[in-house]
Parts: C-alpha cells; structure tokens; sequence
C-alpha cells in the first residue's frame, strides 16, 4: 500500500492542472495604467495620451480604441489611435497642442488578443484644473473598481446624471485604429486558444492513464 502513495500524488497534480487550464486563458484587457495618470493634474496639455492594458489586443479595424473628449463632449483626440506593434499592451492617442485648461475624459475600448472578450471603460485627467468633489465622484462612476465602466454599452459610457458633464455618447467614428503591422490577425487568438486546450487535455489524459495503470501493477 505505501508504493502507491507517489502514483496518487501523481494523478492529484494533474487534476489541480486541468483545473488550472480555464484560468490561463481567461480575463480582459483592461486599463492598467496611463500617462496622463488617472485622475492626474498637469500644468501642460500634454501631447498625447497613452495607456497600457493587461494584455495585449486583438487587432481587428474598430475592435481597439483611445480617445479623449472635452466637458462639452466634443472629442479633442485623433481619430482611434495607435496601436504600438512593439506592444500590443499599448495604444496612444495625439492631442492638439492649443488643448485649454479643463478636465478632459478618455473613452477606451479593447478586445483581448488572449480570449476574444472585449472591454471598454473611461477615466479622466485635468489641465490646469484642480478637480471639484462631484467631478471626482463622477469620474470615479466611470472608472468602476477596476478601470471598467458601470453600464457601458456600444462603446459608450453612462453614469448617474449630475451637474457636471457626463461621459459623451458617440458611435464608433468612421477612423480605424493605426497600425503599422499586419492586417486583422482573426481566427488567430481562437484557434491557439482552442489549440492549447486540446493539446493540454492530452497531456492530462496521458499523465492519468500512466498513473493509473503503473498503480495497478503496484497494488498486484
């Protein structure tokens, strides 16, 4: 009976790894951090925004994007913006050089490169602003507790009407995100996903089978 106390930690370790499978393959890319930094102050308009997620995204025309809007609601950013092809953890947006004091908001959206899902959230930053408490609540609404966006549907975010400016609701604009790279990479991120699985349940199954038939030549 001792001799087959190995092959049942054997069979134990390989179940906790197919248990462990689903989890690697799970998530969002969701906001990570920000330059300017969420909720930051600047003296200077700064010339872009730029904000890293925690995994890369998925390029596909429309699926990504950064931009920025005034309180008015009007949006200041370029376009989509810009993928970085050396890290696709990245897109950054440019902003006009004559950008006026004021809080500004930026709207993001992502699909993720590691499961397919999609994520949008927003979060603010103030030029030569410094912020009032409802505007900080309300900010705050955006960003939800993780950076994701409460009720956030077609790419836009909604939060509780206050009195100050709420995050506008746009349709995607017709400005795909910029990308130096390949075109769309579809079908890519599924079929390595599925490809993964398929190989891991393999192994599983092989390492169980082993253990069980190297048991059973014990036990006789």
């Amino acid at each position: 009976m001792r001799g087959t106390i190995p092959w049942l930690g054997v069979v134990t370790i390989a179940a906790f790894a197919a248990l462990a499978i689903p989890a690697s393959v799970s998530g969002h890319a969701d906001y990570e951090s920000s330059t300017p930094a969420r909720d930051e102050v600047v003296q200077t308009a700064p010339p872009q925004v730029d904000v890293f997620f925690t995994q890369e995204v998925f390029r596909q025309e429309g699926a990504n994007y950064v931009r920025v809007f005034n309180d008015s609601g009007d949006q200041v950013s370029e376009g989509d913006g810009v993928i970085d092809d050396d890290d696709r953890t990245h897109i950054s947006t440019d902003l006009p050089a004559d950008m006026p004091a004021g809080r500004y908001i930026v709207q993001w959206q992502t699909l993720s490169d590691t499961d397919g899902d999609d994520d949008t959230g927003a979060f603010c930053f103030y030029v030569q602003t410094e912020p009032t408490q409802p505007q900080r609540d309300e900010c705050a609404a955006f960003a939800g507790e993780e950076g994701e966006t409460p009720a956030a549907t077609g790419g836009a975010t909604e939060a509780a009407p206050t009195t100050e400016a709420t995050v506008p609701a746009i349709e995607p604009t017709s400005t795909p995100v910029v990308s130096t790279g390949s075109d769309d990479d579809s079908g890519v991120s599924s079929a390595v996903i599925i490809a993964g699985i398929i190989v891991g349940g393999v192994v599983i199954l092989a390492i169980v089978g082993g253990a069980f038939i190297l048991l059973r030549r014990t036990l006789e």
